[in-house]
């Protein structure tokens, strides 16, 4: 095991939402895997300490069908991270990006799991995730690959 680079500060809960499904039924619970989980993370850096960083973290969870999924979720929780020093500078947004929201979302599995413990249905654990394509450079990536494509099809013949 290597330590971390990003050292958690401390992190909150700043809205939770967990309802149990009102038309659901326990005998037909899908696994997790039924439910359509959308994240969205935001990051911002603190201007005079460069190594200090808050990173905002909303978790919706549905389930795919209205009469099947036993819960739905909607909840962000907030964290504050501290990177090391010996993290080197171009990698550092790269990190938070990757590593702070994967830390907040791992908290969330874990109150998730605890407040639907003691619902109607069983517990329910939001599934795993990555959050790696999420990071500045691989969205540049990304869009590079889609620039060349895109000038590629203007210079094949149609």
């Amino acid at each position: 095991m290597k330590r971390s680079l990003l050292k958690v500060r401390e992190y909150f809960v700043t809205d939770v939402d967990i309802k149990a499904n009102p038309v659901g039924d326990a005998a037909t619970l899908p696994p997790e895997g039924n439910s359509n989980v959308s994240t969205k993370v935001e990051t911002a850096q603190n201007r005079e300490n460069k190594r200090d960083w808050k990173v905002a973290l909303q978790i919706t969870c549905e389930p795919t069908q209205r009469n099947i999924g036993g819960y739905s979720v909607t909840m962000e929780l907030i964290g504050f991270f501290d990177v090391d020093a010996s993290l080197p500078e171009d990698r550092v947004e790269d990190v938070v990006a990757a590593n702070g929201p994967a830390v907040l979302y791992g908290a969330a599995r874990e109150l998730v799991l605890l407040i639907t413990g003691r619902g109607p249905f069983p517990p329910f654990s939001l599934p795993c995730a990555t959050f790696i394509d999420e990071t500045p450079s691989a969205q540049r990536k990304v869009a590079e690959a889609q620039r060349l494509l895109d000038l590629q099809g203007k210079l094949l013949p149609k």
